[in-house]
Formats: structure tokens, C-alpha cells, sequence
């Protein structure tokens, strides 16, 4: 098998795992204290009493570290494709376990998710495929860039979550912003340690930028669960990763688009395909939780999520 190969597959595994742990954490943080950053500890603490939400931890932090598998052999904008297709096998299997039936739409989501992987995979393949250039690619890091994409996407996040009308679907879409950059990070972590050694990629300034990149994700994405509905918190969060994951790998660390000029509008056309088949997965995942007020009254502090996607 080829690292493209088993990047890919890893992702998708990733995706099924942390779709699975939104699901539990949702479930086990309604009776959690209030989520907030001024009371981390107690945020923390409050959710961790609930064994639901320690069992979506668990299926988090797992489909995590498969991610991070993921990234360490295959291109940054590709394996984000792959991990949102997850969406497309985590909601039907949601559905055949809960004894619920897919409508139209949904079905025409999944076979355009579908449809949009197959088109990036059999552009990925062969010599001249991505993962032949990602070998080819330089060592380092776009240090500059890189640093400057994240720190535009911490500042947009912010203006997004700190203001004071935010509500529960602008923090599930400062989430996905934030999540979206800690991708593009903790993949500069695994080209570090490919190519420098891993005691320098935990010493590399990308580590520290994945800790507080998806701390900040965190408590965004846990409170924008708690405040609100599910459908539009974990619809933005799934977009909002998707995107600035995505324009990252694409337009900071130089992921391929395909072999010439139809080649790369296949390939937009299939990201674009993937996003819009993820919005509508992601609405019907939520859907799987049931219906959730609009602005639930909140209770003492709480909520949390594991590591991004």
C-alpha cells in the first residue's frame, strides 16, 4: 500500500471516529455546566463527570491521532477531502442504527461525496499523481506564510466568537476556522519530524500553534453545542475546518490541484462538490442528535470536544 494510499484511509477512519464522538459529547454535555473560557478548569472538570461525553472523548482523541496518521503521508488539502468524506459512511450508519431513513437529499449528498473522493483519488494516483510531487516537495516549511495564514485565522475566529451577538452557529463556524489552521499546523509538525527529527517538531513553534489553536476550537465548538440547535454548529464546524484546511494545504504549503488545466478544475470542482455534500451531511448528523433549542437556558459551566479534524 502506498503512504497516499494509507493516508487516505486513515483519514476516513479519522472522520468516522470524531463524527461518532460530536454525537456522544453533544449528548453528554447537556447536563454538564456552562461551557467558558473564563472558567477552564471547571469547564473541564464539569464535563468529564459525564461517561457519555468521556466515551466521544475517547472516540475523539482517537480519530485525532488517526488524523494525525493521515497527515504524515499524504497532502494536507486531500486528506481534509477524505475526512469530510467520512461524513458520507458516519451519517447513513447513524441512520441504519437508529432505525431512520435517509431522504432524497441526503442520499444525493453521499453519492456527491462519493462521486468528488472518487475524482480526487484517481487524480491522486501515478507517477505524476499528487503524492509523487508531495514526495518531490521541499523539506521546509513556508514558515512565513504558514504563520501568517494562522494568525490571520486566530484573528478571524476571534472577531467571530468574542463578539458580543455571537451566537451558537458562529461559534460552530470559528470552530471549523480554528480546527481548519490547527490542520495546517500539526502538518507542519509532521514534515518537521520527517525531516528534522521529532524531539525538533515538538521543540518547532507548530506545536505550541496546535495546542493553542485547538484549545481555542474547543471551547468554541463545546459551547456553540451547548447554547444552541446541533444542526447549524457542527454544519459550520464541518465547513469552516473543510475551508481553511483546504485553502491552506492549497495555497500556503503548495499541495497539487491535478496535472494541467483540466486536471486542476476537476479537482476544485471535486472540493467544491465535497463541501456542499458536507454541509448537507452535516445537518442530517445533527439531525441524528435530536432537536435542540435555539438558546437552551444554560446551566452551572461546561462542554467539550476532543481534537479537531
Amino acid at each position: 500500500m502506498s503512504a497516499l494510499a494509507l493516508g487516505l484511509g486513515l483519514a476516513l477512519l479519522a472522520s468516522l471516529a470524531l463524527n461518532g464522538s460530536y454525537l456522544l459529547q453533544h449528548v453528554g454535555a447537556q447536563d454538564a455546566p456552562a461551557v467558558t473560557l473564563r472558567h477552564p478548569l471547571a469547564t473541564v472538570r464539569g464535563l468529564l463527570r459525564s461517561p457519555l461525553w468521556l466515551a466521544g472523548l475517547a472516540a475523539g482523541l482517537s480519530g485525532w491521532a488517526l488524523h494525525v496518521g493521515a497527515l504524515a503521508n499524504a497532502p494536507l488539502s486531500l486528506v481534509q477531502a477524505f475526512a469530510a468524506g467520512g461524513l458520507a459512511l458516519a451519517v447513513p450508519a447513524g441512520t441504519r442504527l437508529l432505525h431512520e431513513r435517509l431522504s432524497r437529499a441526503e442520499l444525493l449528498a453521499v453519492a456527491l461525496m462519493v462521486a468528488a473522493l472518487v475524482l480526487l483519488a484517481l487524480g491522486a494516483h501515478g507517477p505524476h499523481g499528487a503524492h509523487a510531487h508531495h514526495a518531490r516537495a521541499s523539506p521546509a516549511v513556508p514558515a512565513l506564510a504558514l504563520a501568517a495564514a494562522l494568525l490571520l485565522a486566530a484573528l478571524l475566529a476571534a472577531g467571530l466568537a468574542l463578539r458580543r451577538s455571537a451566537g451558537a452557529a458562529t461559534l460552530g463556524a470559528a470552530a471549523g476556522i480554528l480546527y481548519g489552521a490547527a490542520d495546517a499546523a500539526t502538518k507542519a509538525v509532521t514534515v518537521t519530524a520527517h525531516h528534522d527529527g521529532l524531539a525538533a517538531a515538538l521543540a518547532s513553534p507548530w506545536t505550541g500553534a496546535v495546542a493553542v489553536l485547538s484549545g481555542g476550537a474547543f471551547f468554541c465548538f463545546q459551547r456553540g453545542l451547548q447554547r444552541g440547535a446541533a444542526v447549524p454548529v457542527i454544519a459550520l464546524m464541518t465547513a469552516g475546518t473543510n475551508v481553511a484546511a483546504i485553502l491552506c494545504g492549497l495555497l500556503v504549503l503548495g499541495d497539487p490541484l491535478g496535472r494541467g488545466a483540466a486536471g486542476a478544475a476537476t479537482h476544485l470542482l471535486a472540493f467544491a462538490a465535497i463541501g456542499v455534500a458536507a454541509w448537507m451531511l452535516a445537518r442530517s448528523q445533527a439531525r441524528l442528535i435530536g432537536p435542540a433549542a435555539d438558546e437552551p437556558a444554560v446551566a452551572p459551566p461546561a462542554t467539550s470536544s476532543p481534537m479537531p479534524a
